[in-house]
């Protein structure tokens, strides 16, 4: 059993004190909004945002799933385009990485290099702005799921993983008749579920937040396309606004911040209810994919 030195033994206090004022420090504010999103509005404007809740009222969240048809739609929207841009993302991960991943593939370091560059040299938005207009996805949908599908940095995860695997798995499937296409579905894939599964959280978890891609493509005329971060995002910088332009019902005998609280408690749920179930792949995923042999 090693014996710590003076000097450890104080660097680990250091970094426990450290580890729990951060954590007041993230946890502290969350206690807040879950505390005032449960307050009546007369002690919230009272006493303003407390631990305590002093009157319990679910007032809040009732309006929200009642008189503000749009947020449900935007939960919806979040949903549509978290699902569908994390299923591309998935495929073109996998297609892409396979194929690099293989030391026989003709003009690899080309792939490679085509791979590499735009994690280097980004674009800037002006530039993507442009491109999206000309593809004619201007207040679509498909101006946030499309720029989600690919991205090079899961790619780089997933090639370094299938890199690592045997590579005497995929010359006796070979010998076996099988194709590429199989080869990657029924025998890497299934292997490689870690990473892929780290990938999925990765991408789930910034296609649900992402409020910015929204506001550079899809204008305040086109509100029912907006995912739910965009609208929350909207709650929170002109509440009065919002809710008088889309008829969002009376608000008498509510307090705005008890609902933008509300609304923030319900937009994070999804995320935090995926979460657990893979997060036990997190650190193995990443960890397998960050390294090449």
């Amino acid at each position: 059993m090693l014996i710590k030195s003076k000097g450890e033994k104080a660097f680990d206090i250091f970094n426990i004190f450290l580890m729990i004022l951060l954590t007041v420090m993230f946890v502290y504010p969350a206690i807040l909004i879950v505390c005032a999103s449960f307050t009546s509005a007369n002690m919230l404007t009272k006493y303003g945002y407390s631990v305590i809740i002093r009157e319990f009222s679910l007032s809040s969240y009732k309006y929200i799933f009642t008189a503000q048809d749009l947020f449900l739609r935007a939960m919806g929207n979040s949903l549509f385009m978290t699902a569908l841009g994390t299923f591309f993302l998935v495929i073109t991960t996998s297609l892409y990485a396979y194929a690099v991943s293989r030391k026989k593939l003709v003009f690899k370091k080309f792939f490679v290099m085509v791979l590499v560059i735009p994690m280097l040299f980004a674009g800037g938005t002006i530039p993507y702005y442009l491109v999206i207009n000309g593809l004619g996805l201007m207040n679509s949908q498909w101006a946030i799921i499309l720029p989600f599908s690919v991205n090079a940095w899961y790619i780089v995860l997933a090639k370094n993983f299938f890199g690592n695997l045997p590579e005497a798995l995929v010359e006796s499937a070979q010998l076996e008749g099988a194709n590429n296409v199989i080869i990657l579905f029924k025998i890497v894939l299934p292997l490689g579920f870690p990473i892929m599964a780290t990938i999925i959280l990765y991408s789930a978890v910034a296609i649900w937040n992402d409020w910015f891609q929204a506001m550079l493509f899809i204008d305040s005329s086109h509100k029912h396309l907006w995912p739910v971060q965009s609208l929350v995002r909207e709650l929170e910088t002109d509440f009065s606004s919002l809710v008088s332009s889309i008829g969002g019902g009376s608000t008498i005998g509510l307090n705005s911040e008890g609902i933008k609280s509300a609304a923030v408690i319900v937009s994070t749920l999804p995320i935090v209810i995926v979460y657990p179930f893979l997060q036990r792949f997190f650190i193995n995923g990443v960890l397998l994919g960050s390294v090449k042999e």
